[in-house]
């Protein structure tokens, strides 16, 4: 602004959260943040090691204003949106409720939507989501999502990288903390976006062979389970090496297809409730759904051709698309989406 040459990187510094300044003009989404860093500590994880503080309500509704200026309903952001106004790891019930009440009865507020949530705290503040959903009055069609990480089915009892994410619950308790909070946001009807992650740092097959029995436990619940590859970065960059398709072996595979069944199975439902709320114009609802129910029978079949010709050995079935010995123009492109 003074005409002065600028660095290229500039180094800040954290600031106390009062002086942290309110956006000048809407977010992607009407995203607006209450609450910085996480706590937990997850050493896979960046936002895990910052810095964990929360924004006043104030501030937080001054950004909802500027959101619904420019027509967008406000999307609630932080690492796990039931911390909110927690000192420690326990869920802060009286903050989070006032929060999403003073947000759901500003003017003009129709939505509320979220973006981050941990299981650990559905499970432990069953309450909590309760209450979120009488406050936003959510039903069967009417529902509220956000992402959450279930990441490993085993984080293993002398791994401490994993420590925080399961608390307040031990380590060797967190497959069943995912099936409590699965079933917990099933009943309040939220539908979480969850998160696997493939290659994590000494994983083993057996490890591998756990979080496939989870996510088939977890298949009568109305969800998204996106696997993801691991990627060093965090406290691991250093320390770890990030993972790559070359890398999978067939039981990783196995993972990769048990989620995608998952994702197929749950994917025209809620499309369909999704679209209804938010497409008004039928020919286009319709021709959505049509195109994924199009799309489905076709990734379907490469899970099929995956699992019963190639015995989940990707990389080979990878290799002849690219040479054109599978028939399918299509196919590489395909495959590359579902590993992506």
């Amino acid at each position: 602004m003074n005409g002065e040459e600028l660095p290229g990187l500039v180094y800040g510094e954290v600031v106390p959260e009062e002086e942290i300044p309110t956006v000048k003009g809407a977010t992607i989404d009407g995203l607006v943040e209450i609450a910085r860093g996480c706590g937990r500590g997850c050493d896979f994880c960046v936002p895990t090691l910052q810095r964990y503080r929360c924004l006043p309500l104030d501030h937080i509704l001054k950004e909802v204003e500027v959101s619904l200026r420019d027509g967008k309903q406000p999307l609630l952001h932080a690492e796990d949106v039931l911390r909110y106004g927690a000192k420690g790891i326990e869920v802060n019930r009286e903050a989070v409720i006032n929060l999403f009440k003073s947000v759901k009865n500003h003017p003009d507020v129709e939505n509320v939507g979220i973006s981050y949530f941990t299981l650990s705290s559905v499970a432990a503040a069953p309450d909590v989501v309760e209450e979120i959903l009488s406050i936003l009055e959510l039903d069967e069609e009417k529902w509220i999502s956000g992402q959450t990480g279930i990441e490993t089915g085993e984080p293993g009892p002398d791994e401490p990288a994993y420590e925080g994410k399961c608390m307040p619950f031990r380590r060797e308790e967190w497959p069943n903390v995912v099936l409590k909070a699965f079933g917990v946001l099933s009943k309040n009807n939220w539908v979480p976006c969850s998160t696997l992650v493939l290659g994590l740092p000494r994983e083993t097959e057996r490890d591998i062979e756990i979080t496939i029995s989870l996510v088939e436990k977890l298949r009568s619940f109305k969800s998204l389970i996106v696997p993801l590859f691991f990627v060093s970065l965090g406290g691991l960059k250093s320390r770890a090496q990030s993972f790559t398709v070359e890398m999978m072996t067939p039981k990783h595979t196995e993972l990769l297809v048990e989620c995608w069944q998952h994702n197929l199975m749950w994917a025209p439902e809620i499309i369909k409730e999704w679209a209804q709320v938010n497409i008004r114009n039928a020919v286009i609802r319709h021709g959505l759904l049509f195109i994924l129910l199009h799309s489905i029978k076709r990734v379907a079949g490469l899970l099929e051709l995956c699992r019963d010709e190639y015995e989940y050995d990707l990389l080979a079935m990878i290799n002849d698309a690219r040479n054109g010995r599978i028939k399918s123009p299509s196919l590489p492109h395909a495959i590359y989406r579902l590993v992506s």
